[in-house]
Parts: C-alpha cells; sequence; structure tokens
C-alpha cells in the first residue's frame, strides 16, 4: 500500500467528518430555533423566552450529571471550567479558560448562537440560556461554586467572560 495514498485517505476521511459534525452543529441550532418557533407560534413570546431558559437548566442538569458520573472533582474549577471549555468547542464556539487567583473564568470570544438567534429573529437573546446552563451545571456539581457573567458578546462585549468561584 502505498503511503502517500494511505495519508491522503486519512485526510479525506478527516475533512468529511469535520464537514459531517459542522452539519451536525447546524443541525443541532436548527432543532433548538424549530422547537423555539413552535412554542413562540403556539404560546408567544414571552413563554418561548422562559422556556428557553428552562430548556438551557435541563441540559445543565445533564451537564453535572455527566461530568461527576465521568469523575470530575467537586473542588476543581479549573477542571470543571476545561471540561466547558470543550463543550463549548464541540459545539463550534471559541472558548478559553483564564486563572484568576482562586478564580477561574470561561471566556467565549465567539459563538455560532449569536449568529443563528439573529438569523432565526431573535437576536442578542441567547445570554439567559446560557447563564443558566452554567449556574445549573455549577450547582448540580457543588452548591458551593458560584458563576457569574461579568460581559457577553450579545451585549456588545469583546466576551462572554463567566467567573467561577467557590462561596466560602
Amino acid at each position: 500500500m502505498n503511503t502517500t495514498q494511505s495519508g491522503d485517505d486519512l485526510a479525506k476521511r478527516l475533512n468529511r467528518t469535520e464537514r459531517d459534525w459542522q452539519s451536525m452543529q447546524r443541525i443541532c441550532h436548527d432543532f433548538f430555533h424549530g422547537w423555539r418557533r413552535v412554542v413562540a407560534d403556539h404560546y408567544g413570546e414571552e413563554k418561548a423566552r422562559q422556556l428557553e431558559v428552562e430548556f438551557y437548566g435541563r441540559i445543565g442538569h445533564g451537564t453535572a450529571a455527566m461530568y461527576l458520573r465521568r469523575g470530575g472533582s467537586t473542588d476543581d474549577l479549573e477542571k470543571l471550567v476545561f471540561t466547558l471549555v470543550r463543550a463549548s468547542e464541540v459545539m463550534g464556539e471559541t472558548a478559553h479558560l483564564e486563572r484568576d487567583g482562586e478564580d477561574v473564568l470561561l471566556v467565549h470570544t465567539a459563538c455560532p448562537w449569536q449568529d443563528s438567534f439573529r438569523a432565526n429573529g431573535v437576536p442578542d437573546q441567547c445570554q439567559a440560556g446560557c447563564d443558566n446552563w452554567f449556574r445549573t451545571t455549577a450547582a448540580g456539581i457543588s452548591p458551593r461554586i458560584k458563576v457569574v457573567t461579568e460581559s457577553a458578546l450579545p451585549a456588545g462585549d469583546r466576551s462572554c467572560t463567566r467567573r467561577f468561584s467557590r462561596a466560602p
């Protein structure tokens, strides 16, 4: 077997996998916004916003349970934020963590959810759901973990920055 051909085949498979994953991300956005439009059409925009935040809270409960099942620590803020960075990256977001003393910051500098909310007629509305996801996830891992949103892309800031700290 020609190793160049094998390398070419691997590159093609990787490119196809990347395209498939990007398609799956778009499908997830379309699925979410389709569900949200049905709620808004039947029950109004206020109810859609309320249920959207509740939806993200339920996702947060599942995220916390998965983190703990996989051996995540209830005391290691850096490991938790690293895990949330990876989850964000999987969803096509650009994120990283920063240390600030004992606190750990989760910083998103780009997020396709902003674009999909805008494209679906509800611009700059994604923050409430994300805030609830991060808070619910943290609380499900440990009631001592506090999450504060310090900046938000939908508000015109340069990033969505959330501070994870331990409550006294």
